[in-house]
């Protein structure tokens, strides 16, 4: 019992350091929609750092444990028929069908994933080329839709991961269930509108 608690709090902490580099991600995607020039020399600096391929590996090594041990639990609650989780989101639809849809938003989450890095990362556009090899890959409508879908399978994700992560934790209780489901909702849906804006945004300017 204590191992699988254990497990829980470790995929509660892996999936913050996600959510952290997110919202990093998600900055930097907006410094390049609003000052593309300053954005470029940023790309530049950040990629010949020294300290980048070991946050990479770190950042790597994180994801694939966050994904393993989301999948083991996703099975498991599928095993189980996932009565408890049902139960606790009796009168919540959203959260409901957050839970049933996580694993389509988590294969499309990690698909999009290894295509964004063999389309940005290996082999990464020449300095003052990232924005513009971007914008060339979303000229495609294939490529646009999965970044699309990888934007609100992120809002469902996070819907579910969130407030999962806090029961885990063992911060969630009765009395404030309510205003923890709210301010996660808020931050799910910032996330995922945010990236489906800049997405077009970035792909029309």
């Amino acid at each position: 019992m204590e191992l699988e608690a254990l497990t829980q709090k470790f995929q509660s902490y892996s999936g913050l350091v996600l959510v952290f580099f997110i919202a990093v991600h998600l900055a930097g995607v907006i410094f390049a929609g609003i000052n593309p020039d300053a954005f470029e020399i940023y790309a530049s600096n950040l990629h010949s750092s020294l300290f980048l391929p070991y946050a990479e590996i770190v950042l790597a090594i994180t994801f694939i444990i966050h994904i393993f041990l989301t999948f083991k639990k996703v099975l498991k609650n599928r095993l189980s028929g996932n009565k408890a989780i049902l139960r606790t989101k009796r009168n919540d639809y959203l959260g409901v069908l957050a839970s049933k849809v996580q694993p389509f938003t988590g294969v499309i989450l990690v698909s999009f994933l290894i295509i964004h890095l063999l389309q940005l990362r290996f082999p990464r556009a020449g300095d003052n080329f990232e924005l513009i090899s971007l914008k060339n890959k979303l000229g495609g409508v294939h490529i646009l839709v999965l970044y699309s879908l990888a934007s609100i399978s992120l809002f469902f994700h996070m819907v579910q991961g969130i407030e999962s992560g806090h029961r885990s934790l063992g911060i969630l209780s009765q009395s404030n269930s309510l205003n923890i489901r709210y301010i996660s909702r808020f931050i799910s849906i910032f996330f995922g509108i945010s990236y489906l804006i800049m997405t077009f945004y970035l792909r029309f300017k």
